[in-house]
């Protein structure tokens, strides 16, 4: 995979992931997030329901992009989580704050002008497609 400095295009493989495939993921892990809850004996609207949606989707965000480097929506998004350096695997410090950030949302929903979230590139990382 490309590091976003290196990409050649906006468009395609190895370019920053746009706003629309990092809602789709979002989407994903979040429905992903709510079955895990419903699993676990949870209901909407009971007591600690959001607190263990919201616990659920963290849990995904640390876990699966520290091992793969995509959640399952991600997968399904065609977005993968590199370092921005040299578009290798995430560590785990990096990935820790990044989801940190995550968790305070707006960090997420705040892009600069090449795409990239203010979460990814607090943590040195940045969301690429990978189709």
């Amino acid at each position: 995979m490309t590091s976003p400095d290196s990409a050649a295009g906006t468009e395609g493989p190895g370019s920053v992931a746009q706003f629309g495939a990092r809602l789709l993921a979002f989407f994903v892990d979040g429905a992903l997030s709510v079955l895990i809850a419903v699993l676990a004996g949870f209901r909407p609207g009971t007591n600690g329901y959001g607190l263990v949606v919201y616990g659920a989707f963290l849990a995904i965000e640390l876990l699966f992009v520290t091992v793969a480097a995509q959640t399952p929506g991600m997968r399904v998004a065609g977005v993968v989580v590199v370092r921005a350096r040299d578009g290798g695997k995430p560590q785990l410090g990096w990935v820790a704050l990044r989801t940190a950030l995550l968790a305070a949302v707006v960090p997420a929903l705040v892009a600069d002008s090449t795409g990239r979230a203010l979460h990814d590139r607090a943590a040195g990382l940045t969301m690429l497609r990978t189709r």
